[in-house]
């Protein structure tokens, strides 16, 4: 079935797609609780079947699309075949001087009635082909994403049917073309930078970064937790944007943030894919499940490795069945 989506609209899909999985969003600020207010509708005396809600919720998503940007051609709902999908997400960390490694590396899993979103360590000890042993991240700067791809389906047994690369610097741009995002931090950190000359505190609580706080704080490795504790603050920053960013009323704002950070972004997506991996995404948004692939960290020859627990692999492994 085909469907027929005008460039605007592909646009605000592509953007969606990025903000729900991992990066979006100046100034900084206390949450104003009350910013973002939610209508509930009014109680009907018809009880509605769930799937005629389903629908009516599919027509809804698609007519504030429609208002916002442009005309969309139903029908717009995603196929039974388009379900139980594995898109795997990098976030490349390209510093000067230095290749380009896969820093973040994401597998999200749309299936049934929940979407996981499973987070592989970067030091994770891998044997790549042809080029021995290495942590995973280096298997882009040495195959690009054909190589990272098939390392992944490799060790989880699973096949990847789509992929989406972003530069950290798409963070960047795309927060402050929001105008910042609000993130809860579990505990206050200092950060420093001397490759960017920054240093700044962020305190704990909840607080409205701009593109480069945003983009230190998921950067962060110095709280004594190393990678885990960044991948953590990952999948609590993609929470973040889960309750407080992925709501119709702010589709609006999707065609700047995506004007900011296109260059940024590649994928081999088209907008039927995205349209109904997002509508897929978001209705099933109260149904994410977040999963870290488990290990202890290791000293070879002088340089630190993420070792697996086996278990750990396994348990995955069940979690893609």
């Amino acid at each position: 079935m085909t469907i027929h989506i005008k460039k605007p609209a592909r646009a605000v899909i592509i953007a969606l797609l990025i903000m729900l999985i991992a990066c979006s969003c100046n100034s900084t600020g206390k949450i104003n609780a009350n910013a973002v207010e939610t209508k509930v509708p009014e109680a009907k005396e018809v009880k509605e079947t769930k799937e005629v809600k389903e629908n009516k919720e599919d027509k809804e998503i698609i007519e504030d699309n429609k208002s916002a940007q442009g005309e969309i051609k139903f029908p717009f709902k995603p196929t039974p075949s388009q379900i139980n999908k594995n898109i795997l997400i990098l976030g490349i960390d390209a510093r000067k001087n230095e290749p380009a490694r896969a820093d973040t590396i994401i597998l999200v899993n749309i299936r049934n009635e929940r979407v996981n979103f499973i987070s592989i360590p970067r030091d994770t000890l891998i044997k790549l082909k042809g080029k021995g042993t290495h942590k995973i991240n280096a298997s882009y700067a040495f195959g690009g994403i054909g190589l990272c791809k098939s390392t992944v389906e490799n060790l989880l047994d699973t096949k990847i049917d789509n992929y989406l690369v972003f530069n950290f610097r798409a963070i960047q741009k795309g927060v402050d073309a929001l105008g910042g995002f609000t993130v809860t931090i579990p505990q206050t950190i200092k950060i420093r930078d001397r490759e960017l000359n920054k240093c700044f505190t962020l305190k704990k609580g909840s607080i409205k970064l701009n593109g480069i706080q945003t983009l230190e704080y998921l950067r962060y490795r110095s709280d004594g937790k190393g990678d885990i504790g960044r991948v953590y603050r990952q999948q609590e920053f993609i929470k973040d944007l889960q309750s407080s960013f992925l709501k119709l009323e702010n589709v609006p704002l999707i065609p700047k943030a995506y004007l900011a950070i296109r260059d940024e972004i590649k994928t081999d997506m088209d907008a039927s894919h995205m349209a109904s991996y997002f509508i897929s995404g978001y209705k099933l948004r109260n149904n994410f499940e977040y999963h870290t692939l488990k290990g202890y960290s290791k000293f070879i020859d002088k340089v630190s490795y993420y070792i697996l627990y086996q278990s750990s692999i396994k348990s995955i492994k069940d979690v893609l069945k």
